[in-house]
């Protein structure tokens, strides 16, 4: 088969630069050439940030209602 060594650059979907996240290796079983790419850092961050929100949210929802009843 064939290879063509390429250049390029890697960018999360929200625009992120992600060239300093992701790394080359070869595939173990097949020894094909394998790109990784760790999680966006800014998506992470947004998903937690989301997260604690909507957690918050709810508790304090559920506190109230649990107040309610007393």
């Amino acid at each position: 088969m064939p290879t063509f060594p390429v250049d390029f650059e890697v960018f999360c979907a929200c625009g992120h630069p992600m060239c300093a996240d992701s790394n080359t290796r070869e595939s173990r079983h097949r020894a094909m050439p394998q790109v990784v790419v760790a999680p966006c850092p800014k998506c992470l961050q947004k998903a937690k940030d989301e997260g604690d929100s909507e957690g918050y949210d709810r508790g304090y929802e559920d506190g109230k209602q649990e107040a309610s009843r007393e």
